[in-house]
C-alpha cells in the first residue's frame, strides 16, 4: 500500500507529461520588435526573448523541486532521491545554467541577470540537498536546508518577474495538479 502510494505520488507531475509536448502551453514573448517598442531598446528586447526560456526553465524547476520535497517528506522516503525525476530536474538545471551563461546582458539590465542566476543557484543548493536525504528517515534539517533554498530560490525568481517582457511567475491557464487527467 506505501509503495503504490509512492509510486503514484511520483507520477503526478513527470517531466515529460503529455500536457507539455508540442507547442508552448505559456503564452509566447512578444516578437523583437514590439518588445523593443515596450522595453525601449533592440537590445532589452533581444534579452527578454533570449532570457524567456530560462526564465521558464527556473520556474518549472523551482515547482519540480517543491513538489519532490513535498513527496519526501510525505512518504518520509529517501528514495526520491533516486527518482528519474529529480534527475530530469537536474539536467533542466543544467541546461538553465548554460543558456544563462550565454546571455547577452544589457548593462540596464544586469539586476535582473543578477536575479536570475540567484534563482539559479538557490535551485541548484536545494537540488543537491536531495543527495543528502538518509535512509534512516531522520531528515527534518535537510528538508529544512531543502525548503529555505528553494524560498530564497522563489524570491530571486520573483523578482525577475517582468509581465512587459512576458516572464510571469504563475500561468494559471494551465493550472493542475495531475496533469490534466
Amino acid at each position: 500500500m506505501e509503495q503504490d502510494l509512492f509510486t503514484r505520488l511520483t507520477s503526478v507531475h513527470k517531466p515529460d507529461c503529455e500536457l507539455f509536448e508540442g507547442p508552448a502551453l505559456a503564452a509566447s514573448s512578444p516578437d523583437p520588435d514590439a518588445l523593443a517598442a515596450t522595453l525601449g531598446t533592440d537590445a532589452a528586447a533581444r534579452y527578454a526573448a533570449d532570457c524567456h526560456p530560462v526564465y521558464e526553465d527556473l520556474r518549472r524547476i523551482v515547482g519540480q523541486i517543491s513538489g519532490m520535497m513535498i513527496l519526501a517528506q510525505l512518504t518520509r522516503r529517501s528514495a526520491v532521491a533516486d527518482l528519474k525525476e529529480l534527475e530530469g530536474c537536474r539536467e533542466r538545471w543544467q541546461r538553465a545554467a548554460d543558456r544563462l551563461h550565454a546571455l547577452r546582458v544589457p548593462s540596464e539590465l544586469t539586476a535582473h541577470h543578477e536575479q536570475l542566476m540567484g534563482a539559479h543557484s538557490f535551485s541548484g543548493s536545494a537540488l543537491r540537498g536531495f543527495s543528502a536525504l538518509s535512509a534512516n528517515g531522520n531528515n527534518d534539517a535537510i528538508f529544512d536546508d531543502i525548503s529555505r533554498h528553494v524560498q530564497r530560490a522563489y524570491a530571486h525568481l520573483r523578482a525577475a518577474t517582468a509581465d512587459r517582457a512576458g516572464l510571469q511567475m504563475v500561468d494559471l491557464d494551465h493550472a493542475c495538479c495531475s496533469c490534466g487527467r
